[in-house]
């Protein structure tokens, strides 16, 4: 089994058999086709306790990911559930947000979702940035299917995601009969 860190956002049963970890930015436009691709095809794995999805926002250091950090300390960890949701609306809304200032990324976050910066955040932030340069995660967003890395500038398609995901589980099931 892989062993998990920073699972502060999950989706799906912590006993599923495929762990998909996301290391992604907010203000990435990447991540956001990404998130959309994830949100519509993982739901049945997610409904079947086949897949768990974790999400970890990663504050990596460059100029245009800057927004998403702003809006990341504002996120509330402590209700998943909702942070999914809000996640998803975000991306959706990119273009609205992306371009403000850092006083309007704050005041839109505020007014448009009810949050406000979260202590824990900054603590959650570091924990995140260190376990992505302990795993080599250089680019956004990166992807781990229990022990496969899908790095971009390589997009992973929503075919060849449902067949790793297909294999995943098989192999699983293959090893645990043999077992």
């Amino acid at each position: 089994m892989v062993t998990i860190k920073n699972s502060h956002l999950t989706l799906g049963n912590a006993e599923a058999r495929i762990k998909m970890e996301v290391f992604l930015n907010l203000a990435c436009p990447y991540c956001a086709s990404f998130y959309e691709l994830v949100d519509g095809a993982l739901q049945p794995y997610i409904n079947e306790n086949k897949v768990e999805l974790i999400v970890k926002h990663y504050d990596k250091p460059r100029e245009m990911l800057l927004p998403g950090a702003l809006i990341n300390l504002n996120l509330d960890y402590n209700n998943p559930a909702k942070t999914l949701d809000n996640i998803k609306s975000l991306f959706k809304e990119q273009e609205t947000w992306d371009k403000l200032s850092s006083h309007g990324i704050k005041k839109y976050i505020e007014h448009s979702y009810g949050l406000k910066e979260e202590e824990q955040n900054i603590e959650i932030s570091l924990q995140v940035i260190s376990e992505a340069i302990e795993r080599g995660v250089k680019m956004v967003p990166t992807v781990f299917i229990n022990d496969l890395e899908f790095q971009y500038p390589r997009e992973i398609f929503l075919e060849e995601l449902i067949q790793v995901l297909d294999q995943q589980l098989y192999f699983q099931t293959t090893t645990n009969k043999n077992a």
